[in-house]
């Protein structure tokens, strides 16, 4: 018998060893379409409802869904809230459970005050801007309080600067950490 022959009976040998009627393994994480897409819906809806229901629960929240099981992450303020969370999320359509992995933190994060505080940065910086001009000083606010850093050219500018700042609804204190250059 010819090498050919023997390495033809081989091959047919071995494709037959598969079975023919067995399905190659769905590679890992592969999933139809259509569920992909409902589970995205439903943590759509979920973030949706928790968002008009408190609109922190945005940025301190994480929802995620598999197979309509919604699985809730982050923290809340109390044990009152984490029940509202949940309650809300099983309320939404499609949902066939909700995995509690909430955290209660009296101390977590206030996200209203973070925007707060942001949006005062940026009045403070516009008015001493509109006294000053520009200038190498920046501007942190944390609970009302305004923080500004920088190198200003003389006295009297610094002086504007801390003015503006003083005089921003909704500032209760400046403190001052700007240099002036010397010449």
């Amino acid at each position: 018998m010819s090498r050919g022959w023997v390495l033809a009976a081989g091959i047919v040998l071995l494709a037959g060893c598969g079975g023919g009627t067995e399905r190659a393994p769905e590679p890992f994480g592969t999933r139809v379409a259509t569920e992909v897409l409902r589970d995205a819906l439903i943590v759509t809806a979920v973030k949706a409802k928790l968002t008009a229901d408190d609109p922190d629960s945005a940025t301190t929240l994480g929802v995620g869904a598999r197979d309509g099981v919604v699985t809730l992450r982050g923290s809340v303020r109390d044990a009152a809230a984490r029940g509202r969370v949940v309650a809300a999320a099983r309320a939404v359509t499609g949902v066939k459970n909700v995995v509690d992995d909430l955290r209660v933190d009296p101390h977590g994060p206030r996200p209203r005050r973070f925007v707060a505080d942001a949006a005062l940065a940026t009045r403070v910086a516009t008015a001493y801007t509109a006294q000053a001009g520009l200038q190498r000083v920046t501007v942190t606010v944390n609970g009302g309080v305004a923080t500004l850093y920088g190198t200003v050219a003389d006295a009297k500018t610094k002086a504007r600067i801390e003015a503006a700042a003083r005089g921003t609804d909704g500032i209760r204190n400046v403190v001052d950490r700007i240099r002036v250059e010397r010449p």
